[in-house]
């Protein structure tokens, strides 16, 4: 479920050497004055600069690009390619859901670019800093959040969902991220701790019945947080027992049961 990049063939996707089943993520690190096609994956894209400078091009268009721009690329969109300027380009470059590959209709929204410093900022506070960059950007199927966690704080609630696959991928710091395992899965694992750093790369399938956390170490943490957004997703908290239907807007409180509860002994 973790992978770093200085430990994967550059070749190879990011998001599968970590086990991601239905999302992909790839690290692209253009010389000065190189450029890349970025192919036609049939699927929404999002993409981040990590550093450098470039342009994102189309056949009639070229739009800057900065460290910290996030670029949104629809289904639709044809034609792409990145190239670097004169320090070079490095990006990650984010696909899914891989699984399906629906049409938005003829027209294409018109490519977006939101940076980070322009970004509006969901939550700063104690505990660090969260910023919904894709959705900004005009992201429909997918999302990428950059997150700030401060010294010793911690994300989101351990949770885990149904539906939704997730990548986290650390950028800069180091944590712990935790692993909660369901009443059920609990009969076969124990609760455990990695230790993560910059470069790692963090895949949570859907329906795996174990939950993740994290949590910032000394130095906190910077991290981009990927997911795909499906409608009928649902959530689970163990730490509190609650489940969330997403789609519903309802969060609720159930009683964990054994697999035999009620069933009569034959």
């Amino acid at each position: 479920m973790i992978a770093h990049w200085d430990e994967v063939d550059s070749a190879r996707d990011l998001g599968q050497a970590a086990g991601a089943l239905n999302v992909g993520l790839r690290r692209l690190e253009l010389t000065p004055g190189e450029t890349v096609e970025q192919g036609d994956p049939g699927a929404e894209e999002i993409l981040f600069v990590l550093a450098g400078s470039g342009f994102s091009q189309n056949r009639r268009t070229a739009s800057p690009l900065r460290a910290g721009d996030c670029i949104v690329r629809h289904v639709q969109h044809k034609g792409h390619s990145l190239r670097a300027g004169d320090d070079g380009l490095t990006v990650l470059r984010f696909i899914g859901p891989l699984a399906r590959r629906p049409e938005l209709g003829d027209e294409a929204p018109p490519l977006s670019i939101v940076n980070l410093e322009n970004g509006k900022v969901e939550y700063e506070g104690e505990f660090g800093k969260w910023v919904l960059v894709a959705r900004q950007a005009g992201a429909i199927r997918t999302g990428l959040n950059w997150g700030l966690l401060q010294a010793g704080r911690a994300g989101a609630p351990p949770h885990s969902h149904s539906a939704d696959e997730e990548l986290f991928v650390i950028l800069e710091g180091s944590g712990t991220v935790e692993l909660w395992p369901s009443p059920v899965a609990a009969g076969r694992m124990e609760r455990e701790t990695r230790e993560i750093r910059a470069g790692h790369v963090i895949s949570r399938p859907p329906s795996t019945a174990i939950s993740h956390f994290l949590r910032a170490g000394e130095e906190g943490m910077t991290f981009l947080a990927y997911g795909t957004r499906e409608p009928n997703d649902v959530c689970y908290y163990p730490r509190s027992n609650k489940i969330y239907w997403r789609g519903l807007g309802l969060i609720a409180r159930l009683e964990p049961l054994d697999y035999d509860d009620g069933e009569p002994e034959d």
